[in-house]
């Protein structure tokens, strides 16, 4: 969902959030880094960060957008290794793949403190996707939904959808932000954004940039 293209950032949530922006007539640029970097930036003020998940301890630190996606986040298995899922209870005892310092929500993060399973961070999908060929860990983490499984094998020549099978219910169903840390006070701007970002939705916008990456 995030990559270089032609020297720029490039993927849909980027390209919803320049729309946006554009609209709004406000200048930015956009600079990709991994996400615990772009992370430890955002919680220092010193970006705002797009893609960002809710967690009742984010919303004391940030404000957010209304959602730019929605997206489903899949459990993705070495074929021939699949599992039935159904709660967060199922995956006891597994190592997941997850990008490094990230957060999935409530659920998550209190199933991790619980030790119900056990993380094993990368620094990208294609790197987690690697892990699960070699039985290093029992599944990763990716999205959004089929479309970001899809776009990450598509990235690395030695990797095909063959190789995994992606289980029918996803971890959950992710909205995804832009967040500015609430020391900024941006609390109009994010007014503003949120105006021009329910124009994008209501006129189409959104679904004609996602659908540019099908």
């Amino acid at each position: 969902k995030y990559f270089i293209l032609n020297g720029q950032a490039s993927g849909f949530i980027v390209d919803i959030t320049r729309w946006v922006l554009t609209d709004m007539q406000y200048p930015a640029s956009f600079k990709l880094l991994p996400w615990k970097r772009a992370y430890n930036n955002a919680l220092k003020g010193r970006m705002a960060i797009i893609g960002l998940s809710k967690n009742s301890n984010r919303l004391k630190i940030f404000d957010y957008s209304h959602p730019l996606y929605f997206g489903s986040l899949m459990i993705v298995v070495k074929k021939g290794h699949e599992f039935d899922f159904q709660t967060v209870l199922d995956l006891q005892g597994k190592r997941i793949g997850a990008s490094h310092g990230a957060s999935y929500g409530d659920v998550f993060d209190q199933a991790l403190l619980n030790k119900v399973f056990e993380v094993v961070p990368h620094e990208n999908p294609a790197q987690g996707l690697k892990l699960v060929l070699n039985n290093r860990i029992d599944a990763v983490f990716i999205g959004p939904g089929i479309r970001g499984v899809k776009s990450f094998i598509d990235s690395d020549d030695s990797l095909n959808m063959d190789q995994f099978t992606v289980l029918t219910k996803p971890f959950k169903v992710d909205a995804k932000h832009l967040g500015i840390h609430k020391s900024l006070n941006m609390e109009a701007f994010i007014q503003r954004f949120n105006l021009s970002l329910e124009k994008a939705w209501s006129t189409g916008v959104v679904d004609k940039l996602i659908d540019n990456y099908d």
